[in-house]
């Protein structure tokens, strides 16, 4: 990985392996950690996965694949919140916009009863 990730962008991370439910294989990845952390000495970033499989659930935050440069219209799972390391980043796809990084974040903070 040449370049570091930044929040709000979309990465095709590695995320096997894993156990029961959890998103598995290369998949596009939302960046939601700040830059700061992305950066630093821990070498981890946390991101939410992204599926193109439309289950209608709530806590999903449709894109366009347009607009992100995913190839089809996709859902970031926001109840999938995890920490990886940077080894995991293949390569940058995109990004989300401000008004989309915005409906990630008020998800994870109902999921966390966060005010």
């Amino acid at each position: 990985m040449n370049n570091l990730p930044s929040r709000g962008e979309i990465w095709l991370a590695n995320l096997s392996p894993v156990r029961g439910r959890e998103q598995a294989g290369f998949r596009p990845c939302l960046v939601i950690s700040v830059d700061q952390f992305n950066h630093g000495p821990a070498e981890l970033v946390i991101v939410v996965p992204i599926t193109s499989k439309n289950k209608s659930i709530p806590l999903h935050v449709e894109i366009s694949g347009r607009e992100t440069g995913l190839d089809l219209t996709s859902y970031i799972k926001s109840e999938d919140v995890r920490s990886i390391s940077r080894e995991r980043l293949e390569k940058r796809i995109g990004r989300v916009s401000d008004e989309v990084m915005s409906q990630v974040l008020e998800v994870i903070k109902i999921l966390l009863d966060i005010t």
